[in-house]
């Protein structure tokens, strides 16, 4: 079966959150909340009509994707749950995305960043020291020690390769692509 044109395609959004519980939260409860909001605000056709669906959910973070034309209902939903199963939480609204690449790494950054510091990857040169966020082939995430590095710019992470770490690759010829 072909897929559909890019023009027929439905623009989806991803909202990217955080649940503040008094308890542990699972993924499959938290749904159902905010599908039973949804539908106590909006009724069948506003359900059908925006499709929320929960892209992923742990430690109390997520993404959830909803139609693009109802960003605003789906805010309203969120701020609408009080309680899942009988705990007591509040959802709040981290940030929005049009890809969950960029959602993830705009709002969710502390996973991974919390996740590496424990495992112990850091980086210590004379210039720069600081936790490895991610590794892409040659090159390297890096959250620096020392705010200044990357003062005035929007990010947290600066980006290293391996010229910047070691001086050179062993495949380097020395033509300006690097390699």
């Amino acid at each position: 079966m072909r897929s559909k044109l890019p023009v027929l395609r439905t623009r989806r959004r991803y909202l990217a959150f955080l649940v503040e519980a008094e308890g542990e939260i699972c993924s499959k409860d938290l749904i159902e909340e905010i599908q039973s909001s949804q539908l106590s605000l909006f009724g069948d056709a506003g359900v059908a009509r925006n499709r929320l669906k929960l892209i992923s959910f742990q430690n109390g973070r997520g993404l959830l994707r909803c139609h693009h034309h109802h960003i605003q209902e789906t805010r309203a939903v969120l701020a609408a749950v009080g309680s899942i199963k009988g705990i007591r939480a509040a959802i709040r609204t981290k940030g929005l995305s049009g890809t969950i690449k960029s959602a993830t790494e705009k709002y969710i950054p502390q996973l991974s960043k919390l996740s590496f510091e424990n495992d112990g990857r850091r980086i210590e040169l004379e210039e720069v020291s600081g936790c490895i966020i991610r590794t892409r082939g040659l090159e390297v995430d890096l959250c620096p020690d020392d705010r200044s590095w990357t003062k005035g710019s929007d990010t947290m992470y600066m980006g290293l390769t391996s010229f910047d770490l070691c001086g050179g690759h062993e495949d380097a010829d020395g033509t300006t692509d690097g390699l």
